[in-house]
């Protein structure tokens, strides 16, 4: 069988249940390109940081998975200012976390402890995202990373003022993804169209044994996996430097005009199910970033203040988020950054219930790492 070129998009779709899709409606060649390319982020992200006994029973968990992404990236103040501005802009950081937290909290609704699972079994999904249209998920998923990256931008680099996703996408790609990669933008949100395949990370071990196959494609390794993902981001670019952001913009397009239909057409939750979960996980991925990018600039006081501002404004006066304050994302997020030892402080308003839903490795601290 030959290697596909991949210059066309049909290259990217795998010989499985979406040829008989596909062949069955044609239009559907761009959802499945978008499903297939995300999917396939996603899975080198969980390769690259679970451990060797997550990868074999593919039980991933988004809390886990993020907190090992910390570790394995040595996360610590001292790393991340080399790239930081020396003189924040506290309220264009703050504006730009904000809406990022606003959006993702409204693509993640409702809010079940299901939204932390993110391995190979949908089970009974709902959620999360599910409570709402496809098509609006995955337009509120894009602006959320819209603003996440834009606080990333503002963070390294004051410079002017973002107005649109052209502008946002010439600084991140350009700027942002250079003076930032691995100190503030992590594997595999650092891969561009024009990372050098000498410049992808060295993967763990057990990387290389068959359970580690890419489920939609057995036989399919990690390395196979993220060489698809970066031709993917060539082809969105034409010529153009192009990262996951300008895929997410591309996504969001279809979805809101010429693709309303065909995600429509997905009734059977699958699809929708796993698109959702892995749109959930790349916003709550770059949520993190863009908070340590606060975090680190602006210090523990000023972000845990922009933090509560926004739970009193938002998050406390809408009631199906405020009963579910263990599951929301931020709140998750900084619970571990706390037992990380990367957040110092005090955080008693976030309080667990006696059966916590979230989950921690087991490590001590990587603060003086």
């Amino acid at each position: 069988m030959n290697k596909p070129s991949y210059t066309q998009k049909e290259d990217f779709i795998p010989d499985s249940v979406d040829i008989i899709l596909l062949d069955r409606d044609p239009t559907f060649i761009n959802y499945l390109f978008f499903h297939n390319v995300l999917d396939k982020f996603c899975w080198v992200a969980k390769l690259h940081y679970a451990d060797k006994e997550t990868v074999k029973r593919k039980r991933y968990r988004l809390d886990t998975l993020f907190q090992r992404c910390l570790v394995v990236n040595k996360v610590r103040r001292e790393k991340a200012i080399k790239c930081l501005c020396s003189t924040p802009d506290k309220k264009r950081l703050e504006s730009h976390i904000a809406k990022g937290w606003h959006n993702e909290l409204v693509r993640s609704d409702p809010l079940l402890p299901d939204y932390l699972q993110i391995g190979t079994q949908l089970n009974e999904w709902k959620g999360p995202g599910s409570g709402g249209m496809i098509a609006w998920n995955v337009i509120q998923s894009y602006y959320a990373a819209f603003e996440f990256c834009s606080c990333l931008a503002v963070a390294v680099d004051v410079g002017p003022k973002i107005e649109g996703h052209k502008q946002l996408a010439k600084e991140f790609n350009n700027h942002v993804l250079g003076r930032a990669c691995d100190r503030l933008v992590y594997y595999p949100f650092s891969l561009s169209s024009a990372t050098p395949q000498t410049a992808f990370p060295e993967h763990p071990q057990h990387c290389q044994y068959h359970y580690a196959s890419y489920p939609r494609e057995m036989g399919k390794g990690v390395s196979d996996v993220e060489v698809e993902v970066q031709k993917a981001l060539q082809l969105l670019g034409n010529g153009r430097k192009s990262s996951l952001l300008d895929m997410l913009y591309e996504l969001r397009l279809w979805a809101n005009y010429t693709g309303v239909y065909d995600l429509i057409k997905l009734s059977d939750g699958g699809y929708q199910g796993f698109l959702m979960k892995n749109l959930g996980m790349v916003v709550f991925f770059l949520a993190g970033m863009a908070e340590l990018a606060v975090l680190f600039s602006l210090g523990e006081s000023a972000y845990l203040s922009m933090l509560k501002a926004f739970s009193r404004s938002y998050i406390e006066k809408n009631e199906r988020f405020a009963r579910n304050p263990y599951l929301i994302p931020p709140f998750v997020r900084l619970r571990a950054y706390k037992h990380l030892g990367i957040f110092r402080g005090s955080i008693g308003f976030v309080i667990p219930e006696p059966a916590d839903p979230v989950q921690f490795i087991e490590i001590k601290t990587i603060a003086d790492d």
